[in-house]
Formats: structure tokens, C-alpha cells, sequence
């Protein structure tokens, strides 16, 4: 399995980089080419989300019914792939429209929510007993150090050869990490009991809400993560005409500004396995960056001044975050492992991405409105100080539920092996 992993390290990565063309070009379409308002990028964002909302509980259910997830995520590659190459072609013809970006958005935010939820059930098929959490670091490290080399040449190329050529890679990349996954051995299709019946898919989907509600940490989770989720939905739509428009940053350098949140999101990535050790909870890990990562972001829209200081904090108020977020991502896998049996992990994954695309929805649409109602900065002050107040709020009733219940350990391949012994 350890070739496996590789190849799916390398197309993951790919991916990644290529969505990081992608995550520059759309902005500088929406923005410098459509001259796109607050309002308009709002909804842009909004689409990106609304998928979660509505198809969040049905990918659910059917990413738990899946027996063979490698094939899932080949054929969600395909269809992002084919999408992002269509926006190309009408960039390069020059009929691109907000209405072609709105489309994109849903589209990749559908492919989205299907494959987070398959996400963790192929990769708990390469590794090996009670190696997930050191598996997850390694996938995204390299996703992180992808997405920093990425945010290097996106900019420059997208000056140099256009957004459609941008674009294009992005639609290649995908299609390189379905080749990857073709290349693979096989494994052994999932063990699934049968379902039938319109009753029994309604009642499954349901089942995630059930496992969150019923759990004491879950609950606290995501009253946490309500304000921060709802605020940086808002902050991510107004970031395009930030950036382009109120700290006048050139389109050359344009993807330059996400490097530091894809350095110290690597350097997360690299510290998370030093954090995460056997004799910490890793629910704890999660909570204290959740609220660094809310305080940290302060900084964003504090930049200001000569543009090199304005990239400087502007770095620091995405990367920050982004490294406290990092380690907290991976810190997840073993909470959701152990709180979550296998055969219900697809729509408790599922369910949480309903919740965050609810609240991102909302966020998305309120921080367009602040845009055109206070300003871009006003707007993005307001959101980062709703967050930090929120976290700040809400972190010692967490920290209190993980001191009173304690988490169930992961189980090493040994003490698997002897679970399994007749």
C-alpha cells in the first residue's frame, strides 16, 4: 500500500496546484475583467456553497452505501475537469460571463461535497491500523506545499500567458489525479449491508444529525465553529476586491499574497504530528486552534500602508490562521475515527459539510451586503471581530467537556490484530 499512497500523494498534489491557478484567475476575472461588485462576488461564493446545503445529506448517505471509493473520486475528477475546462474555453473566447463563474462554483462546490465525504473512506483503505492521522499529515503537506508553489507561478503566469491558459492547467491536473488513481492496485470493495427503499434513505440520512446531537463534543464543535465559519465565508468573498481593489495589489503578484497562508499552512502540517502525540487529547489540539486561528485573523484587515508592509500583514492575517488551521484539520481525523463508527463516517462527514455550507451560504451573502453597505474594510472588520468574540466565547465550554469526558484511543495494528484473534 505504501505505492499507492505515493500515487495518491502525487495526484492529490497535482490537484492541488492546479486548483490554486484556478483560486487566483477567478478573482482577477471576476474582479479586473468583469469589474464584478461586493455584491456580485458575494453570490460567486455563495454558489460555492450552496451545494453543501442542499446535496450535503444525500452524498452522505451514499458515500456510506459506496463499495468501491476509488472509483467515485475518478469520476468526480472528470467532471471537475470537464467543468473548469468549459469556463476556459469561454474565457478564451471572451464570453465569460458572472453567470459562467456562478456556474463553475456550484459545480466544483457539488464535486466538493461528494468527495470530502469519500475522502477519508479511500484513504482509510491504503493505511494501515493506526495510521491515518501520520497518512492525513503527509497528504497534506504535500497539498500545502503544492498550493505554496502554486500561489508562486499562478500570478506570473496568468500575466504572462492569460487566465484561459490558467484555467487550463487546472482542468489537466485533474485529470492527471484521476490517472493516478487508475494506476493504483485494487483493493477490496467495502463491506456494505443492503439498503432499499426511498424510507430507509431518508431515515440514513439522518443518522449523521443523530451522531453529532447525540455526541457532547460534537455539539460544541460546531457552536464553535458557527461564527468563524459564518464571518470567513463573508472575509472570503469580499478577499478578490480587497486585495485588487482597496490595497491595489498588482495581478502579477496577485497569488503571491497566499504564499504565507501556504508556508505556515505547511509548517502546520509538519508540526501537527509533534503536536498530536499519544498523551494529548487531540480534541484540545482542535479547540485552542480554532480560537488562535480566530484571534490571529485580526491581522487581515489591518493591513494597510506601502504595499510591501500591506502584503506583510495581509500574509500574516491568512497564514497565521492557516497554520493553527492546519494542525487543526488533522487533529479532526482521529476525533472523527474515534467518535464515529465506519459505517456512519460518510454522513457524519456529510452532515457537517450541510452545516458549514449553511452558515458559509449566509456568510457569503451577509458580507457582500456589508460590502456595499459599510466599505470593504469596515466590512471585513466587523467579520474578523464577530469571529474572534465568538471563539473567545465559546472555547471554555469546549475545553471543559473534553476534561470531563475523555477520548477513546486510536488502536495500533497490534492491538487490532489481537481484537481480531479467536
Amino acid at each position: 500500500m505504501a505505492r499507492d499512497l505515493k500515487l495518491y500523494w502525487w495526484g492529490q498534489t497535482a490537484s492541488t496546484m492546479g486548483s490554486l491557478f484556478t483560486a487566483v484567475a477567478l478573482p482577477v476575472v471576476a474582479v479586473v475583467h468583469l469589474n464584478a461588485s461586493p455584491g456580485q462576488l458575494s453570490l460567486i461564493g455563495a454558489a460555492g456553497t450552496l451545494p453543501a446545503l442542499l446535496f450535503g445529506l444525500p452524498a452522505g448517505v451514499l458515500a456510506d452505501r459506496i463499495r468501491r471509493p476509488r472509483r467515485a473520486l475518478v469520476l468526480l475528477d472528470a467532471v471537475s475537469a470537464l467543468a473548469i475546462a468549459a469556463v476556459a474555453a469561454a474565457v478564451a473566447g471572451d464570453v465569460v460571463s458572472i453567470p459562467w463563474l456562478i456556474a463553475l462554483a456550484l459545480v466544483s462546490g457539488g464535486v466538493s461535497v461528494i468527495t470530502e465525504v469519500v475522502y477519508f473512506l479511500h484513504l482509510n483503505q491504503l493505511v494501515e491500523a493506526g495510521e491515518l492521522t501520520r497518512a492525513r499529515a503527509r497528504l497534506q503537506s504535500g497539498q500545502l506545499g503544492a498550493g505554496l508553489v502554486g500561489r508562486l507561478v499562478a500570478g506570473p503566469a496568468i500575466v504572462a500567458f492569460g487566465t484561459a491558459t490558467a484555467l487550463a492547467i487546472d482542468a489537466v491536473s485533474y485529470l492527471l489525479s484521476a490517472a493516478a488513481l487508475l494506476t493504483m492496485r485494487p483493493v477490496a470493495p467495502l463491506d456494505r449491508p443492503p439498503h432499499t427503499g426511498p424510507s430507509t434513505f431518508l431515515r440514513d440520512a439522518l443518522v449523521g444529525a443523530q451522531v453529532l446531537y447525540r455526541n457532547r463534543f460534537y455539539r460544541v464543535l460546531m457552536l464553535m465553529l458557527s461564527v468563524p465559519v459564518f464571518t470567513g465565508a463573508g472575509s472570503g468573498a469580499l478577499g478578490g476586491i480587497y486585495l485588487l481593489h482597496t490595497l491595489r495589489v498588482p495581478t502579477g503578484v496577485f497569488g503571491l499574497v497566499g504564499m504565507a497562508a501556504g508556508l505556515l499552512g505547511l509548517l502546520g502540517s509538519t508540526l501537527a504530528g509533534r503536536v498530536l502525540t499519544a498523551r494529548r487529547d487531540p480534541r484540545r489540539v482542535v479547540v485552542l486552534c480554532y480560537l488562535a486561528g480566530a484571534l490571529c485573523g485580526l491581522l487581515y484587515p489591518a493591513a494597510g500602508g506601502p504595499l510591501p508592509l500591506a502584503l506583510v500583514v495581509t500574509g500574516l492575517g491568512i497564514g497565521v490562521p492557516a497554520l493553527f488551521g492546519a494542525v487543526a484539520n488533522i487533529a479532526l481525523s482521529p476525533v472523527l475515527m474515534a467518535e464515529t463508527g465506519e459505517d456512519a463516517l460518510g454522513r457524519v462527514t456529510a452532515t457537517l459539510h450541510v452545516y458549514v455550507g449553511a452558515l458559509g451560504l449566509l456568510g457569503a451573502l451577509t458580507g457582500g451586503l456589508l460590502g456595499d453597505l459599510l466599505g470593504v474594510r469596515p466590512a471585513l472588520w466587523a467579520l474578523a471581530g464577530t469571529a474572534a468574540v465568538g471563539v473567545l466565547l465559546v472555547a471554555p465550554l469546549a475545553l471543559r467537556v473534553v476534561r470531563d469526558r475523555p477520548l477513546p484511543a486510536e488502536p495500533t495494528a497490534r492491538e487490532e490484530a489481537a481484537a481480531a484473534a479467536p
